[in-house]
């Protein structure tokens, strides 16, 4: 079970520290667009489409780094004079009520937009442009799969810490 759950780590450890260059493809795109726009007074349809398809690409891909790192939000003003054990079982409570079933859904309606865009060559109807729809729907899917895989992670340390007072790894 360790190698399978360092294994979960490592995935999103390394797509995460990836996500820094679509934050320097977005800056490079936004930047090129105000160019083209503002200075050659050529505003084009297709950078806005990437722009959004780049982001959402970068949110989807970056969840599960985030978890890994403890970075999502928290209230603290409980949770920070909790001890460890308590807190264990607070994350263990909250991940089976809110966790799973909001993320297990929204992984499952991201695996059907995938599987609907590529089985019918679906395309944006942002601009004129119509980009298809199946890479970013997939780049997204693929997120909310690593997303949902290192939330299981998590609740499997968390479950054994509440139970056992001490960390699994």
């Amino acid at each position: 079970m360790r190698k399978i759950l360092k294994a979960i780590d490592s995935v999103n450890e390394w797509v995460g520290t990836q996500m820094k260059w679509l934050v320097f493809a977005i800056i490079v795109v936004c930047i090129s667009e105000v160019i083209s726009r503002y200075v050659f007074n050529k505003p084009t349809i297709q950078l806005p489409c990437i722009l959004v398809m780049t982001a959402a690409s970068l949110y989807a891909l970056s969840f599960g780094y985030i978890l890994l790192h403890k970075g999502h939000v928290r209230v603290d003003v409980l949770y920070a004079r909790l001890s460890q054990r308590t807190k264990a079982v607070f994350d263990v409570v909250l991940t089976l009520l809110f966790f799973f079933p909001v993320i297990g859904l929204l992984t499952y309606a991201a695996g059907e937009w995938m599987w609907y865009a590529w089985s019918t060559g679906e395309r944006s109807q942002m601009t004129y442009w119509y980009p298809i729809l199946g890479p970013v729907r997939t780049t997204v899917f693929a997120g909310m799969l690593i997303f949902l895989l290192q939330g299981v992670a998590q609740f499997i340390r968390d479950l054994h810490f509440a139970l056992r007072s001490r960390p699994y790894d």
